[in-house]
């Protein structure tokens, strides 16, 4: 390890041992609140020590302990950490996982342990960023605004441009990302970020204008995408159509398309990171760059619910979820601030050199126009697909 990065690793711990210190000296005093308590609690976490693999100098393979690796940590507040799992500097693929919404620093263990699953089955030489740097939003009203994939967006490209000053060069990188957190990976993208993958899962849409990747993403970025039956967030489309529906993009199978008993099918909206599922395998393809060995399905919204109650609601829930996404987005209208709507206008102007209202919704209820150009292989030739059209809108070990 360079001695820059073991330098960042160290004064990070020492951020979390003097936060550890002053929360520990409120508690002893009677003076911490029930917050204070909790931090002290997912402090203590984050300074656990950590079992791995090492080679002695006898050439052994050992296990060894050694502190979590940091390169940032804010304990006030809501939180901020970015940790790294495995070799950063030697790891040939680099996945960072961008999390959702209702998230802070005292639920960071659970994104941990899904870049851990994420890193399991990518397979070795592979390294997982789990950046956590944005105001995750705190509930619904909080979600239906942009505001914070404005903020997280630009964070994330800033993040992803110091990534490649610390990885190998030759190393790829794809950004995973969940739910609200695919917006800001989008934003990331609009504001010049260029990962080699981006995959999107449960996402609610990006925005109203966006609806297909040629829309947001350039070369030499490729999105893949999943949604799972019973995705209420991606049937909602929230902030936009639906990424799976992106006609240039590959939508993974969330379960084995060769089994009709997949024992370890995904469904709803957070089992992508189901251990031994055809979701994680798929998302592990993606970032070691099997990409051959992707599966992939198109299914429809009707196909998906029948599969789930043996019985087709996909037409009720297409009714609710329109009303829910008229009714997000007025409230995301309503207290969305004028600077960050001109934000994403500008930033969607930039990535696909479109100015004014006529650029923007060259995607519009009529239809597509014509002539935008779109990342060429994106389909993925001799990939199973599964399914038919779709025509609707503990800590492990590292």
């Amino acid at each position: 390890m360079s001695e820059k990065l073991a330098e960042r690793f160290r004064a990070n711990h020492a951020i979390l041992v003097a936060a550890r210190e002053r929360l520990q000296a409120a508690v002893d005093a009677g003076t911490a609140d029930e917050d204070q308590r909790t931090r002290l609690e997912t402090v203590k976490e984050l300074l656990t020590p950590v079992r791995t693999t090492a080679v002695d100098a006898a050439g052994n393979v050992v296990e060894v302990e050694r502190p979590r690796q940091f390169l940032k940590v804010d304990p006030e507040g809501q939180g901020r950490a970015i940790e790294i799992l495995g070799d950063l500097e030697e790891a040939a693929n680099v996945a960072v996982l961008v999390p959702g919404m209702g998230n802070s620093l005292d639920t960071f263990r659970g994104q941990s342990d899904r870049g851990d699953l994420i890193r399991e089955e990518a397979g070795p030489g592979t390294a997982v960023a789990v950046w956590f740097d944005y105001p995750s939003p705190k509930g619904m009203l909080a979600a239906a605004k942009k505001d914070a994939a404005i903020e997280g967006g630009p964070r994330l490209a800033e993040f992803l441009t110091e990534l490649d000053e610390l990885k190998a060069d030759d190393a790829d990188v794809t950004v995973v990302a969940h739910s609200y957190g695919t917006d800001v990976a989008a934003q990331a993208v609009l504001a010049g970020a260029r990962p080699d993958r981006l995959v999107m899962t449960g996402s609610p849409g990006i925005a109203k204008y966006i609806d297909e990747a040629a829309d947001f993403v350039q070369l030499p970025t490729r999105l893949y995408t999943e949604r799972a039956p019973g995705d209420y967030v991606s049937y909602s489309e929230w902030h936009g159509p639906d990424p799976a529906t992106f006609p240039d993009a590959v939508r993974m199978a969330t379960s084995d398309p060769t089994r009709n008993d997949d024992p370890v099918s995904v469904h709803w909206h957070n089992e992508y990171y189901r251990p031994n599922s055809e979701a994680l395998r798929n998302i592990g393809r993606v970032v070691r760059g099997d990409l051959a060995s992707i599966t992939t399905t198109d299914t429809s919204r009707s196909a998906e619910t029948k599969l789930l109650l043996g019985t087709s609601w996909g037409q009720p829930l297409n009714d609710i979820a329109r009303l829910a996404s008229t009714v997000y987005d007025g409230i995301a209208r309503a207290t969305a601030s004028s600077k960050a709507a001109a934000a994403v206008e500008a930033a969607a102007n930039r990535a696909t050199g479109t100015h004014g209202a006529a650029g923007r919704h060259r995607a519009n209820d009529a239809g597509r126009a014509t002539g935008a150009s779109r990342p060429t292989g994106t389909r993925i030739p001799g990939a199973h697909k599964a399914g038919g059209r779709d025509n609707q809108p503990g800590r492990r070990q590292r």
